[in-house]
């Protein structure tokens, strides 16, 4: 079975208007199984203090061992 890690990364938005990751990132280092970590990352599971539109921390379930990409 494949495992997951949850990764909270940070993202800043360009004079473009496009999302830019922006290197800086933590991740939860507890092996899950997919489905665990889709149901932590749930939005409604998550309180927000959403103050400044060219910043944002995108949470994302990643295969254990692989490497965040710009999307």
């Amino acid at each position: 079975m494949e495992m997951f890690v949850l990764v909270l990364s940070m993202w800043g938005k360009t004079a473009m208007g496009e999302w830019l990751y922006i290197g800086n990132q933590y991740a939860y280092n507890t092996p899950m199984p997919q489905v665990q970590c889709e149901s932590l990352i749930a939005r409604e599971a998550w309180s927000h203090n959403l103050t400044n539109e060219f910043y944002r921390i995108q949470l994302d379930c990643m295969p254990e061992g692989s490497e965040i990409k710009e999307k």
